[in-house]
C-alpha cells in the first residue's frame, strides 16, 4: 500500500496534516471490521501500523487537551467537577502538562487558556479516548469507584479556546 520504512514514514509525515492521518486511519479500520478490504490482513495491519508511525513522528512533543469530568472534584469543591487538563505526548506517552496534583477540584477552561498563552502556544489538540483501551497510557476513567473521565473537548470549550487565539485540531480518531 505505502513503503512503512524510517524515511518514508518521514517523508509521509510532512505531507499529510493529523486530521488527514487520523481519517484515513479510521477509514482503513471501518473497512478492516466490515471485511470490505480488498487487501490482505497483513498489508493493511502493516498500512495502519505506518499511520501510527507517523502521527508519532507529527505530533511528538504536542499538546493534548481533553474534558475531564471528575465525580470526587465535583463533592470536595462544590461545584460540577468538569473542566479541562493538558497532556504532552512524549513518544507512546501522554504526560501530565496541565493538571492538578489533587482531586479536590479542576482547572476552568479558562485558567488553562491563560496557561496556554503564558506558554506561548496556540494549538493543542483533542479527540475520543477509547473507553476500552485508552490512548497512550491514559484510561478514558481513572478511577471506577469515584470516576474521572476524560473525553473530547466539548464544543462550547473549543469555542472558547478558538476565540482566545488558541487553535483547536479535533481528531476524529486519536493518533
Amino acid at each position: 500500500m505505502f513503503k512503512t520504512d524510517q524515511k518514508s514514514l518521514e517523508e509521509l509525515s510532512f505531507r499529510f496534516c493529523e486530521t488527514d492521518i487520523a481519517n484515513l486511519k479510521a477509514i482503513f479500520e471501518h473497512l478492516k471490521s466490515k471485511n470490505l478490504l480488498t487487501i490482505s490482513e497483513g498489508e493493511i495491519q502493516r498500512a495502519l501500523n505506518g499511520l501510527d508511525a507517523i502521527g508519532k513522528l507529527k505530533l511528538d512533543g504536542k499538546i493534548y487537551a481533553f474534558h475531564v469530568d471528575d465525580s470526587y472534584a465535583a463533592r470536595q469543591s462544590g461545584g460540577t467537577g468538569e473542566g479541562v487538563d493538558l497532556f504532552l505526548r512524549q513518544g507512546d506517552k501522554l504526560e501530565d502538562y496541565h493538571v492538578l496534583g489533587s482531586r479536590d477540584e479542576v482547572y476552568c477552561t479558562e485558567e488553562v487558556i491563560e496557561f496556554l498563552k503564558e506558554q506561548k502556544k496556540s494549538k493543542i489538540y483533542t479527540g475520543e479516548i477509547p473507553q476500552k483501551s485508552g490512548f497512550l497510557g491514559l484510561p478514558y476513567n481513572s478511577d471506577p469507584e469515584d470516576p474521572l473521565i476524560r473525553d473530547v473537548l466539548r464544543d462550547y470549550e473549543i469555542e472558547d479556546f478558538e476565540s482566545n487565539g488558541i487553535h483547536v485540531v479535533k481528531l476524529e480518531r486519536l493518533i
